[in-house]
């Protein structure tokens, strides 16, 4: 008799088991989350000038109207990455912080959810409180402790370059003259520009890599500047960027964007 009254209670204790990890299950908070098929997503940018490939510094490509323009550094931030859904929502690849550079044109983003997407987000520069830390200190010093990238002898107080463009370019009205030097430093919070690429519908398949690929050109930048002015050539403060020159580089920088074909 004890022996079938233990085993009738081994039964009873592993039936509550059951019925309790059953109901468990069954409690918001302890539901297993079902896993979303991901692939990747990665910048592809291209340094241009008009319609031409930049290969190295300190060479002269000419526009497509005959302007010589060289280039001694093109570098910039882009930060607040968004991939846009076909029903308008967003996939944020929060905390991402790229330097683009001449002589690296792939970027990793990050891992995104499988699906259909339609456009490209991002920004040029750094949020307020990227822009505010210290360099060294930082999750991103890789790309942050870049003296070139600084105003001064330090980043801070007044935060990072959020686009350092210069070289030299023909000034004249003719395109015949020799070129002179230009230098567009481009930061402070104000400045945070928002880029909004055209819709280009595309596919983010699990396990595989999307590739946005997007030209920089540079030459967009003197859009709407009278270049035969001097002083009209140079933005290299923190106090310069709120300048109506400044102002106007700033609001180029979106026409600077395109889609490779």
């Amino acid at each position: 008799m004890k022996i079938i009254k233990n085993i009738k209670l081994l039964l009873a204790t592993l039936f509550v088991s059951i019925l309790l990890f059953t109901l468990s299950s069954c409690v918001p908070g302890n539901m297993v989350t079902p896993v979303v098929p991901i692939g990747s997503f990665i910048f592809h940018l291209h340094t241009y000038i008009d319609n031409t490939e930049v290969d190295a510094y300190n060479i002269d490509y000419k526009t497509l109207d005959g302007r010589k323009i060289s280039l001694s550094i093109s570098q910039l931030y882009i930060s607040g990455i968004q991939l846009v859904k076909v029903d308008g929502s967003t996939y944020d690849f929060s905390g991402k912080n790229l330097l683009k550079v001449l002589d690296k044109e792939t970027y990793l983003v990050g891992d995104v959810p499988v699906g259909n997407y339609k456009s490209i987000r991002f920004k040029v520069g750094l949020d307020a409180a990227t822009n505010a830390v210290n360099p060294i200190t930082s999750a991103d010093a890789g790309i942050l402790n870049k003296s070139e990238m600084w105003f001064g002898n330090a980043a801070q107080p007044d935060g990072y370059v959020f686009m350092n463009v210069q070289g030299t370019i023909d000034t004249s009205a003719g395109m015949n003259k020799p070129s002179v030097p230009f230098a567009f430093k481009i930061g402070t919070n104000t400045n945070y520009k928002q880029i909004s690429m055209p819709d280009k519908p595309f596919s983010v398949l699990e396990n595989q890599v999307a590739l946005g690929h997007i030209l920089i050109d540079n030459s967009k930048l003197f859009n709407g500047i009278t270049l035969n002015q001097s002083s009209n050539l140079s933005v290299t403060t923190a106090g310069a960027n709120g300048s109506g020159l400044a102002a106007k580089i700033v609001n180029n920088i979106p026409s600077m964007f395109a889609y490779e074909q």
